[in-house]
């Protein structure tokens, strides 16, 4: 499966190099952000950008950087919150990632390519 980030480039953007586990798990939720990406916004498939690169290495760095699904967490009586909606380890889109993904209409009403022309 093509995917539209690679782990060298999540590295660029962790600034580092992947540990071993991540290296491992790095192509695994690639190609899972890819899939979610891809189910939504097809296009992507043939014209990958860099906004579609940005989002799908953001998508998985969240699972990398918090793999425990970690929403808070407390030092005195140490206490610590898990999101239940994370605590899988899921790969999601937020809604301003959706938004960046969205394409931008420039106008109210799109020209359709190859539609047959009509005349008055």
């Amino acid at each position: 499966m093509v995917t539209l980030a690679t782990p060298a480039d999540l590295a660029d953007r962790l600034g580092r190099d992947l540990t071993a586990v991540e290296d491992r798990q790095a192509p695994v939720l690639l190609d899972d952000a890819t899939s979610v990406i891809l189910d939504r916004f097809p296009q992507y498939l043939t014209a990958p950008t860099a906004v579609s690169k940005k989002v799908c290495c953001a998508m998985v760095l969240r699972v990398l950087r918090n793999p425990n699904g970690l929403r808070q967490e407390s030092i005195d009586d140490y206490s610590f919150t898990v999101d239940s909606s994370r605590s899988s380890g899921e790969i999601y889109l937020t809604e301003a990632e959706v938004d960046e993904l969205r394409p931008i209409r420039t106008s109210s009403f799109s020209i359709v390519p190859g539609a047959p022309v009509v005349s008055p």
